[in-house]
């Protein structure tokens, strides 16, 4: 599959992991220890990421919230090209948004977090034309420093006649969700090296602590 056909199902899959949670009242509540809690704002959120990550360099960003509030911002990271591995051989994006929630932090409930993976997973594995993944498995990741840790779903499948691998990582931080996104070709996993879906998932959410 080409780069440019590649990053088109991203924005794709990327963009319905956002668009299908709605706030949760039941959450919102479970939340409201946080609310005194200050967050910084987008602008200062985005700015902690970093420019390199894991063998991802960061790209451009998508402003969801000036037409969409509370679907927050979509960073687009992907792998450089290297001997033997073109460009864009992995792509990535990380979504910071509070779907209206107020400023969420470690009192944040795991079931809400485990609910905001779902809906993303839901929305990944949907019937689509060309498109079918299935979740393979689950796992959480701790992030060093403390961070609240990251639940994480392994999906595999086929974008028409290439076999993909995908994960999707759920966790909060500074105050709002945080969602890493990371999709590569099957046959391009192996050759990426130090561009590890878990080493990219726990620096992001390190550097946003």
């Amino acid at each position: 599959m080409k780069a440019a056909g590649l990053g088109l199902w991203l924005v794709l899959g990327a963009g319905g992991l956002l668009a299908g949670c709605a706030v949760d009242p039941e959450g919102q509540a479970a939340t409201g220890a946080a609310r005194a809690a200050p967050r910084p704002s987008l602008d200062a959120t985005l700015a902690r990421l970093p420019e390199q990550a894991a063998g991802f360099s960061r790209g451009m960003t998508t402003d969801m919230e000036a037409t969409q509030p509370g679907q927050g911002r979509a960073v687009d990271y992907a792998t450089p090209a290297r001997p033997g591995l073109a460009a864009r051989a992995a792509i990535a994006s990380v979504m910071i948004y509070d779907h209206g929630h107020p400023p969420l932090g470690a009192e944040t409930p795991a079931a809400l977090i485990t609910t905001k993976l779902d809906e993303g997973i839901a929305e990944a594995t949907s019937p689509a034309p060309g498109r079918r993944m299935n979740e393979a498995g689950r796992h959480t990741l701790t992030v060093p420093g403390g961070a609240v840790p990251l639940q994480c779903a392994v999906l595999e499948g086929n974008y028409g006649r290439t076999a993909m691998w995908q994960q999707i990582c759920v966790g909060v931080a500074a105050g709002r969700f945080l969602k890493v996104f990371v999709a590569v070709p099957t046959r391009q996993k192996a050759l990426l090296g130090e561009a590890d879906a878990d080493a990219f998932a726990q620096a992001i959410a390190q550097g946003l602590s």
